[in-house]
């Protein structure tokens, strides 16, 4: 048996802090694979803005070329329409029956999770983990107390749900297509990703 991490995302476009996030998840837990998955048309935000299918694909390809543990899927890309977790995961399951799943989410998500569509179902399917925004500080003692209060009401046993330390990139998607629309390209994605973006004109509005 195989430990699968799922990581899925706009990836609008793909950034350092998702990049230090997958290397972080599969230390910490020895996963022997990550599935990095791209939204269709993510259920909980606006799709306005986000660049095709294929060029968040090839952006991912590119900065993740090195890490021969990803695998980069269009799973939900064709199956169209919203992309729900628990339908992905079913369909990963038709793919990898005998192996075990770790979804991979930010705190921000782990935070909503219990208004997940089908939420129980997808905790039945995998091991739902997360890492807190900041480091294990005093100064942030209170946020993490809410997520390890959230974990434990979530899943009491402890068995679906992970809390893992990892140190974040404090970066997003929207601060670096920001800048490029200013034609501020010192942003925190790697430069095959930046070349790319530069080349196919991507967020110039």
């Amino acid at each position: 048996m195989k430990k699968i991490g799922i990581f899925g995302g706009t990836f609008n476009p793909v950034h350092n802090g998702h990049i230090n996030l997958v290397k972080g998840f599969k230390e910490a837990l020895s996963l022997d694979k990550v599935i990095v998955i791209p939204t269709n048309i993510p259920p909980h935000k606006q799709a306005d803005g986000i660049v095709s299918a294929e060029d968040r694909i090839n952006m991912l390809e590119l900065a993740f070329e090195e890490y021969d543990y990803v695998e980069i899927s269009d799973i939900e890309i064709k199956m169209g329409g919203k992309s729900y977790t628990v339908n992905t995961l079913k369909k990963l399951k038709e793919i990898y029956p005998d192996d075990k799943f770790y979804l991979l989410v930010g705190s921000d998500m782990f935070y909503c999770f219990e208004k997940w569509y089908k939420a129980d179902e997808i905790m039945s399917m995998c091991t739902v983990c997360t890492t807190p925004r900041e480091e294990y500080q005093d100064e942030f003692a209170d946020e993490i107390d809410m997520l390890y209060d959230y974990q434990l009401y979530i899943d009491p046993t402890d068995t679906h749900s992970k809390i893992i330390n990892i140190p974040i990139i404090d970066v997003s998607s929207t601060e670096i297509r920001d800048k490029i629309r200013n034609k501020d390209y010192d942003v925190p994605t790697c430069k095959k990703v930046l070349d790319y973006i530069i080349k196919k004109d991507l967020y110039n509005d």
